[in-house]
């Protein structure tokens, strides 16, 4: 007795064929999904370790690299790229030293000064170094002495002073003294410094790697759910 059984797996080869079709899209989807996260996750972190001046700082956190289904990886980063060099930002992730790109020392604005009045506002434009548009200067006697506009004037190794209007004078104080006055009442709004320690209090790394590993598997679950479901024929 011949015994004869027929098999058809076109129904589970179409199945398999479909899975195979779906799972670049949801894989394309799924990291989109959770770079836009961790772009939002790392925005709010920075707010939160950093005083935000400008919002172009946080602008400058997002996705330098889109996925593709020919090309399944994504890219969020922090563009360093900024007019006039670059961010200061990145430095943070790890700690350093910030040192002058370009003489000896760098010009630090002090807070509580006419060019910071606090901390959390941004330097007056008027008072910006490169507003002050320092010359050099010879004096009678021979020395070199560098002032700016709004009344600024260098001391060097010291900083940059402002003088006062002239209207009113108050006691004068000796130079070195505690409330960054020189011996001519002017006052001191910006201190000379070799270099500025930076510690490590940004965690962009980490917060990627968290994110990522308690957000992927979820969010490429439901998007491959939603590709089986027809939400787009292809």
């Amino acid at each position: 007795m011949l015994i004869k059984t027929e098999v058809d797996i076109s129904g589970a080869l179409a199945l398999t064929d479909l899975i195979l079709k779906k799972v670049p899209f949801a894989t394309n989807n799924a990291l989109t999904r959770t770079a836009k996260e961790l772009v939002d996750v790392e925005r709010n972190e920075l707010k939160t370790e950093f005083q935000i001046r400008k919002q172009f700082i946080l602008n400058r956190v997002k996705i330098t690299k889109f996925s593709r289904t020919d090309s399944l990886w994504t890219i969020v980063a922090i563009d360093k790229n900024v007019q006039g060099g670059e961010l200061l930002l990145t430095m943070f992730e790890e700690g350093g030293q910030k040192t002058p790109s370009l003489g000896s020392e760098l010009a630090v604005p002090l807070t509580g000064s006419a060019a910071r009045p606090s901390f959390s506002q941004n330097v007056r434009p008027s008072l910006l170094y490169k507003a002050l548009n320092m010359q050099k200067h010879t004096t009678s006697l021979g020395k070199i002495q560098y002032k700016g506009d709004r009344r600024t004037f260098v001391i060097a190794g010291v900083g940059i002073f402002q003088r006062g209007s002239g209207k009113k004078r108050g006691g004068r104080s000796k130079r070195g003294a505690g409330n960054g006055r020189d011996e001519s009442g002017a006052t001191l709004i910006y201190s000379f410094k070799r270099g500025v320690p930076l510690r490590a209090q940004m965690h962009f790394v980490r917060t990627a790697r968290e994110l990522v590993r308690s957000r992927f598997a979820q969010v490429w679950r439901e998007e491959f759910v939603k590709e089986l479901g027809g939400r787009a024929k292809r």
